[in-house]
């Protein structure tokens, strides 16, 4: 690890061709000079995402962004663990890359997490302005993990989520998919760190579909995936003797 970087946000990016442009576009005009760094991960793309990064990254202005491949989309969570795990600095972050994420929020939880104190706390995002069904399904799923963990654990998924490299190393077995959220702070609080929110607004998708909500079967699927690997957990907390 390179101590020139203090901030490296890590960004999954699967098929997201189209929201390129915009998308590193509103990064430059926030980057702060920390120094810090943008990895953004090809996760398998089959798009066109790799002649686009080459075509973007070419210009010096974008020189903050790191590319990392991902030759063939294993998931979500395999994404951004491959782009943490390639990433430089002390403290990291992840968020979405389909330009509903606002890139300022990254650093205002950076500057959360100086507040509160690197290695004391994770900062995550806490979503506003939500519909009732949307908020509805997000307080329930948080309500069943918090239940089955003995943990207060709320809006599991919202992003950023912005931590120090010390957490990254406590992530042993982490899951492909879209639980890697639920993990990643389950991890954080058995480890005794605060979870510190940000509020953030989530915006609409420019380009394409949402990777896990585009029909009503993908969304039963993904809960039923996420409840399951909620008792795993607790199962797995039983046999540690927790």
């Amino acid at each position: 690890m390179s101590d020139a970087i203090a901030f490296s946000i890590v960004l999954p990016c699967y098929n997201e061709a189209d929201n390129l442009p915009a998308l590193l576009a509103s990064y430059r005009s926030v980057w702060r000079d920390l120094p810090s760094e943008l990895v953004l991960v090809d996760n398998g793309s089959t798009d066109h995402t790799p002649q686009v990064l080459r075509e973007i990254l070419a210009s010096p202005e974008f020189s903050f962004v790191q590319p990392v491949t991902v030759p063939q989309n294993r998931g979500y969570g395999h994404g951004i663990i491959t782009g943490l795990r390639a990433a430089r600095g002390a403290i990291l972050g992840f968020s979405h890359a389909d330009m509903q994420c606002p890139a300022a929020d990254l650093f205002r939880a950076y500057d959360k997490l100086l507040e509160a104190g690197p290695e004391a706390a994770v900062v995550k995002g806490n979503r506003e302005r939500r519909s009732l069904g949307a908020a509805t399904l997000t307080a329930g799923m948080g309500f069943i993990a918090s239940l089955a963990l003995w943990e207060r654990l709320a809006d599991i998924n919202a992003q950023p989520k912005v931590f120090t490299r010390s957490l990254l190393s406590a992530l042993d077995s982490p899951p492909d998919g879209f639980e890697l959220d639920l993990y990643l702070l389950h991890c954080a609080k058995k480890k005794g760190l605060s979870i510190e929110s940000i509020p953030v607004v989530f915006g609409r998708r420019a380009h394409g579909v949402s990777k896990w909500a585009y029909s009503l079967a993908a969304r039963r699927r993904q809960i039923m995936n996420t409840l399951r690997y909620i008792l795993s957990l607790r199962a797995h907390e039983k046999g540690m003797g927790a």
